[in-house]
Order: structure tokens, then C-alpha cells, then sequence
């Protein structure tokens, strides 16, 4: 699924936090893609990755339901992706939380991505794909904010 919006392009300090708090999750069709870079099994794959609770979205009655998304394993307190010299090993493929974020966004830009990311995270498959793997403990998800 493509974005209908151009890749962020900083990896700043600021941004790079995120790579030790929580891991962008993917969008339908990362996984795939990132396999495909790497070159490794559906398994080995499945260690680098974990459900994670997903984000809280409300739709337009108002109403808040949680979409569970798949995130990149965080070990010794950092994305698997992230090198010594907290730089992406994976840059050229990251999954679409990485990619199409950054820490410098405007709310209004932020939301508009966020929603169609998690309307990405409906599809059918990638669901399926996420009860496959281990479910993350390092992530404690928040309340949903207006």
C-alpha cells in the first residue's frame, strides 16, 4: 500500500528517540518488502518483529477502537534495527512508523498519516500475519488523546 505523502527525511536526536521508546510500526505490504530486503526466512523474520496493541484511532461517530500493528523487536532497550552509532540498519526499507514520521510533524500533518497507517493495519492479512508473533512487553500503550 502506498502512501499518498512523501518520506520524512530527518534522523535527528529528537527522532532517533523514538528508535529506543517504541519502534515504528509497519504498514500492509512492510513486511514483505523488508523480508525481501534482508533476504531471510519467514521465521528469522518473526524474531525481529512483535504485535504490539496498536494505536487507538476514533472514527467519525466518535467512537475509539484499538488496531493492533506490528512492530520491530526492541532489544537492550532499542529497535533490532538501530546500530552502535544509532543509525538505521534498514533505512532504505523502513517500515511506514519510521519512514513517514518524524518528531518535527504538526498535529494536523501527524493525524492524516496516522489514519490512513492505521487503515493499512486493517487489511485482513496483515492481522493474520500479526496473531503469528510473539505479543511485545516493553510497549504500554496510553489512552486515546484528542
Amino acid at each position: 500500500m502506498t502512501p499518498p505523502f512523501k518520506r520524512t527525511v530527518c534522523a535527528c536526536s529528537e527522532c532517533v528517540k523514538c528508535c529506543h521508546r517504541q519502534p515504528g510500526p509497519l504498514a500492509a505490504g512492510d513486511w514483505e518488502r523488508i523480508q525481501a530486503h534482508l533476504g531471510i526466512s519467514i521465521q528469522e523474520m518473526a524474531d525481529l518483529f512483535c504485535a504490539s496493541p496498536g494505536a487507538l484511532v476514533m472514527n467519525r461517530l466518535g467512537e475509539v477502537r484499538r488496531i493492533g500493528s506490528i512492530t520491530p523487536q526492541r532489544r537492550k532497550g532499542r529497535c533490532v534495527f538501530l546500530d552502535e552509532h544509532d543509525r538505521c540498519k534498514i533505512h532504505e526499507v523502513a517500515p511506514a512508523g519510521c519512514a513517514y514520521f518524524d518528531t518535527h510533524m504538526g498535529a494536523a500533518e501527524a493525524q492524516y498519516r496516522g489514519s490512513w497507517l492505521a487503515h493499512s493495519q486493517e487489511d485482513p492479512a496483515y492481522q493474520s500475519l500479526r496473531k503469528q508473533l510473539p505479543y511485545t512487553t516493553s510497549y504500554k500503550p496510553s489512552g486515546y488523546k484528542k
